[in-house]
């Protein structure tokens, strides 16, 4: 019985480190696709970077800072790109990028969107790595998406052994329903949000996150956005008690 368990989890490893590979080959695959397409038509939005700081609690780190970086790239109407880094005061840095095939519809459009995301979470010596495709739409109030995600954790710092000790989570869901009260393109706005994913984090289907943030444009190149997340434990199980919250502001520069 042993053996078969051990089998099958050597198989089943072999399966999901192959589907990552080739889902590192895809991503690389697109942002060569990024390139080419990027010297056949200009980008028809702006180029902006955005750093921002924020303060956090939960109950099982206390409380922490975190300190990012975004970069928002508009390869041109068709394709978008986005970069994201953090570093946290309990000892998290996360690392993410993301693309955005757009298919332009008469009303809003249809997006594809892929995401790779690393994390080192050296207070607990483990790291994890993301994958996570969905398919999304969007319009000038409304902005919902829907995919799968898959993730491998392994120990810090990495050994010989670490294979043997990763944990492999092959398939989850993610999902985001985002209501904006102005259109998108207004010099202000105010949204709400439910989702188990951001820039820094995948979390599995039964642990969503809310989320209410707001922007506000100073001029042609400069914003201010002010956000806060909350996350509750327990929602799946109807017994919906708090767990942490993270208030986030910062600035965005536009080229």
């Amino acid at each position: 019985m042993c053996d078969i368990f051990t089998n099958f989890a050597a198989q089943s490893y072999n399966l999901l480190q192959g589907y990552m590979k080739k889902s590192i080959l895809i991503f690389s695959t697109w942002l060569v696709a990024l390139g080419v397409m990027a010297q056949v038509q200009p980008g028809d939005t702006q180029y902006a970077v955005s750093l921002h700081v924020g303060y956090g609690h939960n109950l099982t780190y206390g409380s922490y800072a975190n300190f990012d970086i975004d970069a928002y790239l508009p390869i041109n109407k068709h394709f978008d790109m986005q970069a994201s880094v953090r570093t946290s005061t309990d000892n998290f840095y996360t690392a993410g990028v993301q693309i955005r095939p757009k298919f332009v519809l008469p009303v809003g459009e249809l997006y594809l969107e892929d995401r790779l995301m690393m994390r080192w979470v050296n207070r607990d010596s483990f790291r994890d790595f993301v994958h996570a495709f969905s398919v999304g739409y969007k319009m000038q109030y409304v902005n919902v998406q829907v995919g799968m995600s898959n993730r491998i954790i392994t120990p810090l710092p990495y050994t010989k052994r670490s294979e043997d000790e990763m944990i492999l989570e092959p398939f989850d869901v993610v999902y985001r329903v985002e209501a904006f009260v102005r259109p998108q393109t207004s010099p202000w706005n105010i949204s709400l949000c439910l989702s188990n994913m951001d820039n820094y984090q995948v979390e599995r289907m039964w642990q969503p996150m809310f989320y209410l943030g707001g922007w506000y444009d100073v001029n042609e190149h400069w914003c201010v956005r002010l956000s806060g997340k909350m996350k509750l434990a327990g929602m799946f199980h109807l017994n919906a008690h708090y767990y942490g919250a993270e208030l986030r502001a910062g600035a965005e520069y536009r080229f």
